[in-house]
């Protein structure tokens, strides 16, 4: 007779914890208590890159590109007048400083260069105003009255569903809070949450705005920038805390005349952005080095115009071939677009007006240009700290 023994090991199996809810709403309930519990809610500074385009009459008529430092803020509570979206005063904001940059001139639809020096038009009709990477205060928006907010869950609608074999939950706001002015909620629209494959956490979220209502405003103030568009965000975690790693926004302004950024080019025709940024290494600072970072990136904007390095940009763009072809045959006709990153190069400050006062004697003017030289001083030591740490980063 032959005996058969069995022996016995003990295996570990991993386990699998299924996130799924009869009411899609409670599954939203779920995602956003771990939001609320882990995304980034303290000042952290890491390396972003990316573009803005500005079209019309589906031609580019403006391209800015530039790779650098990013200063979160992590203030997830709402307030008027807190976000600052250009290194200005503000507790809320995405702080931005290019260390390597390649803009084009600004054009209209005629094939002509406009001027950017805003105080040297002489009508508010001719104005040309930029604000790359708009999508931060889209974002904004979105942090603070989405569909991922605990407060502002109840002003949305949710159900299951499946994009490309992937579950999903789709969103919309409820009709009964579309117009109601009164309340913080700032896009109005419809969008899908794409799960991972736990369901325990957002992947992606893609908000398609019908309108937006301005987030610096006092609530009775309201005021709805005449823009639709899609906003898309990628979450990842880094040291156990969420952050936005990937923020696209496609978007268009309407009207005879835009209120915000950029102006139409044309009177009567809208003019469309197109923007993505990446963000990444992102590392706590101190109460101490935060003040000091915030006053020396205060100094220094997006429209600052950094030495162009065509080097760098040889494995560093983050555009695609097919949109950058689009970018070259639409606005190197006239001036080939090296030539034109070429002359926007170098320029830390905007030029400033000449001949502004008639009364201005040799004294002031004296004065002023002390001023000026002892201000690019201070602001070319900044940047080569900031390039310092901005290195140390990407």
């Amino acid at each position: 007779m032959t005996k058969i023994i069995l022996e016995y090991e003990d295996v570990a199996l991993q386990v699998f914890e299924i996130k799924f809810f009869k009411d899609p709403r409670d599954h939203v309930k779920q995602l956003s208590k771990q939001i609320s519990a882990e995304y980034i809610s303290s000042p952290h500074l890491g390396a972003f890159s990316g573009y803005f385009l500005v079209s019309q009459k589906e031609k580019i008529l403006d391209y800015y590109e530039a790779d650098g430092l990013s200063l979160l803020s992590g203030n997830k509570k709402w307030k008027p007048w807190d976000f600052a979206n250009n290194n200005s005063t503000g507790e809320s904001y995405n702080h931005l400083v290019p260390m390597e940059i390649r803009r084009s001139f600004h054009w209209n639809t005629n094939g002509d260069t406009i001027a950017s020096q805003l105080f040297n038009q002489p009508t508010r009709d001719k104005e040309y105003g930029m604000l790359p990477f708009y999508s931060r205060e889209i974002y904004r928006a979105l942090e603070v009255s989405g569909p991922l907010d605990e407060k502002s869950i109840k002003y949305y609608d949710f159900k299951y569903g499946v994009e490309d074999n992937n579950d999903v939950i789709y969103f919309n706001v409820k009709d009964q809070f579309k117009s109601d002015a009164k309340l913080p909620l700032f896009l109005i629209g419809e969008g899908i949450l794409y799960l991972t494959s736990s369901g325990d956490m957002v992947d992606k979220l893609i908000f398609n705005f019908s309108s937006y209502k301005a987030i610096n405003l006092e609530l009775k103030r309201r005021l709805v920038w005449e823009i639709s568009g899609v906003l898309s965000v990628s979450y990842e975690k880094e040291n156990n805390i969420i952050i936005p790693s990937e923020i696209g926004l496609e978007a268009k302004f309407f009207g005879g005349r835009n209120i915000g950024l950029p102006r139409p080019f044309e009177q009567g025709n809208e003019a469309s952005i197109s923007e993505k940024m990446y963000l990444k290494n992102y590392k706590a600072v101190s109460d101490e080095n935060l003040d000091n970072l915030r006053k020396a990136m205060s100094k220094i904007g997006l429209e600052s115009m950094v030495p162009y390095d065509p080097k760098y940009w040889q494995g560093s763009s983050s555009v695609s071939d097919k949109i950058y072809a689009k970018v070259n045959s639409d606005l190197g006709k006239k001036i080939p677009l090296e030539k034109q990153f070429l002359a926007n190069s170098g320029k830390r400050l905007r030029p400033w007006p000449s001949g502004a006062s008639n009364t201005s004697n040799k004294k002031n003017e004296s004065s002023s240009e002390e001023f000026r030289d002892k201000e690019i001083e201070i602001i070319e030591d900044v940047v080569g700290q900031l390039r310092a740490i901005w290195i140390d980063y990407k």
